[in-house]
């Protein structure tokens, strides 16, 4: 299903809610089938139908008993190839293949800019192969990405209709808090990711090559973000910077909350920030997933996007904190995918809800599609959804302060 309206905005207000707290869903969504509980993978089939109700559930969440929820990895180096081709040298980076975690070189021809494989048999031809913006498999192809638990799920979107062609679970052998998951793509297909838990703080780490087939994978913990903040989500715009929502006090309010971004090198552990907007009076109570907006014109936006709070979507302005309510749908999870990564060039919207289901939605009016597929039950007591939701961002003109 797709839909090319334009979009309208109308102001309105939401009680507080929180990703911790009770989720409401609404809307057409059935439990696809197909569906399994393989701890370690699952497949998911696209399924039609729908049905109608509200589901409530109550969660609460601890840390690991082995968490330090401190720890710091480093990322180790890649040493550039030697070469017997003449002339000038100058360092050059390997870029890691996210559907394969395998180094990928950047060549050019007739000068060795120290990523350059040279042919012994012709030290005149080189070939060269490009890896992250457009050329990445991930960005520039419909996807989307949530966590909860142990569990990574990959979601592949046909790029023709927007429909799920399946779901991939991989295992995370890496302990992090037992917390709520904000999810972001950034701009080489890596994720970065966020575990929150009140009294704890947030957790952020990083996956480096999400896989697409099933697996067993480790993941970078980058630290703790300074001043026990509580972070329930993440965001890359269009310029490739990262924000956080920052909840404040608690998860349930809209006391202390702010919009922050990253001002440090937080891949190498510098997890300084900056505040860009004060939201605690804005008419969103308490976000728990952001993502880019879609305009008038259908194409991808960033300082106006979709926030959802507790299965309330609202049209949003991360600008200066103000919003109105579009309708109800998903839980926790939002994510825009834009028109040039589908043959129809149409952006779309997807919702994830608090058993997993996902479902596309009228980017206007919010009326939902079919469930697309459902996710697996976690091994624990978490719901199934207990996520944000994530995929690429296509190239747009930022709007937020840089």
């Amino acid at each position: 299903m797709r839909w090319r309206i334009p979009l309208m905005i109308s102001m309105l207000a939401l009680s507080p809610l929180a990703c911790g707290d009770d989720g409401t869903s609404s809307g057409g969504s059935e439990t696809a089938s197909g569906t399994t509980s393989d701890t370690t993978t699952t497949t998911s089939t696209t399924a039609s139908g729908s049905d109608s109700g509200t589901t409530t559930t109550t969660t609460s969440g601890g840390m690991s008993d082995s968490d330090t929820g401190t720890t710091t990895s480093s990322t180790g180096t890649t040493a550039a190839p030697t070469t017997s081709e003449t002339g000038t040298s100058t360092t050059g980076t390997t870029a890691v293949d996210p559907t394969t975690g395998t180094d990928t070189m950047t060549t050019t021809t007739g000068t060795d800019t120290g990523t350059t494989a040279t042919d012994t048999t012709d030290t005149d031809a080189t070939t060269t192969t490009t890896t992250g913006g457009d050329e990445n498999p991930l960005w520039n192809t419909p996807n989307l990405w949530y966590s909860v638990e142990n569990k990574l799920h990959y979601i592949s979107i046909d790029e023709n209709d927007g429909t799920v062609v399946d779901l991939v679970t991989s295992t995370i052998n890496t302990q992090l808090l037992d917390g709520f998951t904000g999810l972001t793509m950034l701009e080489d297909g890596s994720l970065l990711g966020s575990r929150v838990l009140e009294k704890m703080g947030t957790q952020i780490f990083y996956v480096a090559a999400p896989p697409t087939e099933p697996s067993m994978i480790d993941v970078e913990i980058l630290g703790m973000v300074p001043d026990t903040l509580l972070i329930e989500a993440l965001y890359t715009d269009c310029k490739g910077l990262v924000y956080l929502m920052d909840s404040g006090t608690d998860l349930t309010t809209s006391t202390g909350n702010r919009l922050i971004r990253f001002t440090g090198d937080y891949l190498s552990g510098d997890l300084s920030y900056e505040v860009i907007t004060d939201l605690q009076n804005a008419s969103v109570a308490d976000i728990d997933d952001l993502g880019p907006g879609i305009d008038m014109m259908g194409e991808i936006t960033d300082g106006e996007g979709f926030a959802i709070d507790s299965g309330t979507v609202y049209l949003f302005n991360y600008n200066d904190g103000t919003g109105s309510q579009l309708g109800k749908g998903g839980t926790w999870g939002s994510h825009a995918l834009g028109g040039p990564l589908f043959t129809d060039n149409t952006a779309r919207l997807y919702l994830l809800d608090i058993n997993a289901n996902l479902v596309e939605a009228d980017p206007m009016t919010l009326q939902l599609s079919n469930t697309l597929v459902t996710g697996p039950k976690p091994e624990g007591d978490a719901p199934a959804g207990w996520s944000g939701l994530t995929g690429p961002l296509t190239e747009c003109e930022s709007t937020l302060p840089q």
